[in-house]
């Protein structure tokens, strides 16, 4: 008798607990909906927070959809991940450029510097376009540099000639 009532009360909570179960299960489906939902509405701020980021820089729409598809590619289809390591990559990306506007911008007044030396200077034309090519041949591209070695000839030719 003690077994069968203890038969009769386990089976009789259990079955009690089927519908309770099955509420939970129905709550967890519509409770992952609802988080689905919102998890596209932050996917979706933060896709406009990568574009809003690349046009603040100045990067142009075809720049900012191939650093997304390449961060893509390399983290996954994460907007939010994705977002972080867009805004770092564009800040180094706009030092680098800032770097290099400066860069051509100093070489540019540097080269009408160079210019303005090479003119200036009381040298025989054969002696110019040797200090000419020798400044080339050493600094191609860096004219900061160049100004710097024409300037070193330019006083060594003219201590050698006193």
């Amino acid at each position: 008798m003690k077994k069968f009532l203890l038969y009769f009360i386990t089976s009789t909570v259990l079955i009690a607990n089927v519908p309770e179960r099955v509420n939970n299960n129905i709550e967890k489906n519509s409770y992952t909906q609802d988080n689905s939902s919102i998890y596209v509405r932050d996917q979706e701020r933060a896709y406009k927070r990568i574009v809003s980021l690349g046009e603040k820089e100045g990067l142009s729409k075809e720049k900012i959809d191939n650093e997304v598809i390449r961060l893509e590619k390399k983290y996954g289809t994460d907007y939010e991940i994705i977002y972080k390591h867009f805004y770092y990559d564009v800040k180094e990306v706009s030092k680098k450029e800032k770097k290099n506007e400066e860069i051509k911008k100093i070489n540019n007044e540097k080269k009408i510097e160079y210019k303005k030396i090479m003119k200036e200077s009381k040298l025989p034309e054969n002696i110019k376009a040797y200090i000419d090519n020798q400044a080339q041949n050493k600094y191609p591209n860096d004219y900061f540099q160049r100004v710097k070695y024409t300037e070193e000839l330019i006083e060594f030719y003219n201590f050698i000639k006193k």
